[in-house]
């Protein structure tokens, strides 16, 4: 049994001894040396040290991605994506330091192990039904990640507040364009994929724009609180959805 499934939002006591007993249970071979916070729960490795104070850019599934200029890459000290990136037909030639891998992509797909048996990123998974049993291969740079903090809005969303946990300095992101853009099926990694979280259900009487307008005013709050020295620049995609991040680094 997962106890994520459960208790996580409705017991915050019960944070830290569930989030923990699912990540033991789960991943076995990558859940030592836990470190354990009020909102998230990640498999500390030796590279993630190195993150303090450094840049990254964050590319998101978004449309918007493909308007990327790809001669900036070199910009950045670390570049992070997740779930089918190296689809797309410029990131399956490029590196990425860290990918976060959710319950949609195959793990066993030919075109996922030529990409990570090539560029040999660290590779995140979250706490989820999908993994329950599941084999892991032998790959060594698997690690495990969950934020207590788990809404709508996407793995990008809780890859950049593991980002500034992490102890960045300033993070760059494209590709998070909001829900628009997925029900036009607008996809960098998956062109013409219009799937939309199932979470939305959950909502009475408000449109899927308000639902996302609303989650990413929360996140952004949160996020400004709780990491005030972390800078942001959205390059492309979901204009309106970022305006809070954008104006406090703007005033």
């Amino acid at each position: 049994m997962l106890w994520w499934r459960y208790s996580r939002h409705k017991y915050r006591t019960e944070w830290e001894k569930c989030a923990t007993a699912d990540c033991k249970y789960l991943f076995r071979r990558f859940s030592d040396n836990l470190i354990c916070k009020e909102n998230i729960i990640f498999q500390q490795r030796p590279e993630f040290k190195d993150y303090e104070n450094k840049t990254l850019l964050m590319l998101g599934g978004g449309g918007s991605t493909n308007t990327m200029d790809w001669d900036r890459l070199g910009d950045y000290d670390y570049i992070w994506s997740a779930n089918h990136f190296f689809l797309h037909p410029i990131l399956k030639n490029k590196k990425m330091d860290l990918v976060m891998m959710m319950a949609e992509p195959n793990l066993k797909g030919k075109e996922w192990l030529e990409y990570r048996n090539k560029f040999r990123p660290l590779v995140g998974v979250e706490v989820s039904g999908k993994w329950e049993q599941y084999p892991f291969d032998s790959y060594e740079k698997y690690f495990c990640m969950h934020t207590y903090r788990y809404d709508i809005l996407g793995a990008c969303v809780r890859m950049i507040e593991f980002a500034c946990e992490l102890g960045i300095s300033h993070l760059d992101f494209i590709g998070l364009d909001g829900i628009e853009a997925t029900m036009e099926g607008n996809h960098a990694f998956q062109p013409g994929k219009t799937t939309i979280p199932t979470g939305l259900a959950h909502y009475k009487n408000l449109s899927p724009a308000k639902i996302y307008q609303k989650e990413y005013d929360s996140f952004w709050d949160y996020i400004i609180d709780k990491y005030p020295t972390v800078s942001f620049k959205n390059l492309g995609g979901g204009e309106k959805y970022h305006e809070k991040v954008m104006r406090h680094h703007s005033g």
